[in-house]
Order: C-alpha cells, then sequence, then structure tokens
C-alpha cells in the first residue's frame, strides 16, 4: 500500500502519466548526470531518495571537504561517502506524505547528486551514471 501511495505521489508531483518500478521495486529517475532513485522502506513507514553522485573516487580530505561543503546547504537530503562512491540521500515518513514534499526531496537530491557528482569527477576523477547528461522527461525540478 505504501509504494502505491507514493507512486501516486510522484505522478502528481511530477505531472507523470506512467511511473516506471525496476527490477528491485525502486522507482528510477534520471536527473543530469545523475539517477536517483525512490525506495519504500521500514516496512513501508519511509520513502528514501537516493542516488549514487560518483564512483571510483578516494574519500581523501579534499573530497571529504568538498561533501561537508554540500551537506552545508541542504535541508532534507545529506551526502556521504562510502567506499570508493559518493551518495546522496533523503528519507521522509510516508504516513503524512504530500506530493509537494516529495517532489522538493527529490529534487534536491536529484539535484544534488548531479552537481555534486559532477564537480567532483571534474576536479578529483570518478565515474558519473551518465558522463554527458540524459535527456530526461522531466529534469529534476518541480
Amino acid at each position: 500500500m505504501a509504494r502505491s501511495h507514493v507512486m501516486e505521489l510522484v505522478r502528481e508531483a511530477f505531472e507523470l502519466s506512467e511511473v516506471v518500478v525496476d527490477d528491485d521495486g525502486d522507482l528510477p529517475f534520471p536527473c543530469g548526470t545523475a539517477m536517483f532513485y525512490l525506495s519504500v522502506v521500514r516496512h513501508g513507514r519511509l520513502v528514501r531518495a537516493w542516488s549514487r553522485a560518483v564512483s571510483g573516487i578516494e574519500p581523501n580530505k579534499p573530497v571529504l571537504r568538498e561533501v561537508n561543503d554540500a551537506n552545508a546547504s541542504l535541508a532534507l537530503a545529506r551526502v556521504y561517502a562510502s567506499g570508493s562512491s559518493i551518495w546522496v540521500e533523503g528519507c521522509l515518513p510516508v504516513e503524512a506524505l504530500t506530493a509537494r514534499d516529495l517532489g522538493c526531496l527529490c529534487v534536491e537530491v536529484g539535484t544534488t547528486a548531479d552537481r555534486v557528482g559532477s564537480m567532483l569527477a571534474a576536479v578529483h576523477g570518478g565515474h558519473l551514471t551518465f558522463p554527458d547528461g540524459c535527456d530526461a522527461a522531466h529534469d529534476c525540478e518541480e
């Protein structure tokens, strides 16, 4: 039930006629150089928006400084290093979720992954999901 509720909110937030579900049950969305996903987690209680902003990067001091700088401007999401990847994620409770709130979370995660991933890959190396960007039906902006 939570997944169908989230799917309906996504349709409303981004004015989509159809919402794609991948093999893992997540909702994938391209955004510039990044791909972000929506997952219903914690037994249907939370929706999680997440993206690997860049992979194949060494999380050294300069990279972590950039991660900290990115976090300073975020309201709903966080950026963190794990292994050789930089991730962006945020969660909201499903119970009182509105299309506007979900849209804000998606925009923040997607645009942050695109912006931070592009900058880190250009300055410190690493790999982006879509190095040349993508032509998506929606461009991560509400």
